[in-house]
Parts: structure tokens; C-alpha cells; sequence
């Protein structure tokens, strides 16, 4: 840096490239999960996330946190986090 307060060198433009490329954020994808025969909730279906996916012997599974609505309050709903089979789950519209 100059004594002046000024710097030596080119200008940076705005548009200058990265260095290296800026990955996109992988898709969310919202849906309802089926948590029927899995669970003794009342409700069946609850919103969630799809965070990813994986193969498993029986077909695919999903990584899938969703919220489970409180019996009494709304602040004492609870956050889950589970893979799941993709028969469990259908999209959001």
C-alpha cells in the first residue's frame, strides 16, 4: 500500500473470475413423510427436507429430517432426522 493510502497493482473488476468454481447448493427438495407402520404418532404425514440419498438392498432410502408437531404447544414440536425408504415419502406441492 502507497503512503497515500492508495495500492499498487490492477484494479479489481467486478467481473473477475474465481480462482476455482463456486459449487451450486445441492437441490432441497420438500416432501410429506409417511411415517405409518413405522411409528404410534396419531398424525401420518409430516413435512420434511430431503437432505440425500442412498442405495440400500431394498431399493432407495432417503436422509430426511422433518418435524413432529407437540401434542400441546407449538415450541415443543421435535425435529427429526432419519433415512427412510422412499416409499415413505411423496412430494410436496
Amino acid at each position: 500500500m502507497n503512503p497515500n493510502g492508495t495500492r499498487n497493482g490492477r484494479p479489481l473488476a467486478a467481473g473477475d473470475p474465481y480462482a476455482v468454481p463456486v459449487p451450486q447448493p445441492p437441490p432441497v427438495y420438500h416432501v410429506w413423510v409417511n411415517l405409518s407402520n413405522l411409528t404410534t404418532q396419531v398424525a401420518q404425514e409430516y413435512p420434511g427436507l430431503v437432505l440425500g440419498w442412498r442405495r440400500s438392498s431394498d431399493g432407495y432410502e432417503a436422509q430426511v429430517v422433518y418435524i413432529i408437531p407437540g401434542k400441546t404447544q407449538r415450541h415443543s414440536d421435535a425435529s427429526q432426522i432419519a433415512w427412510l425408504p422412499a416409499s415413505k415419502l411423496k412430494p410436496r406441492e
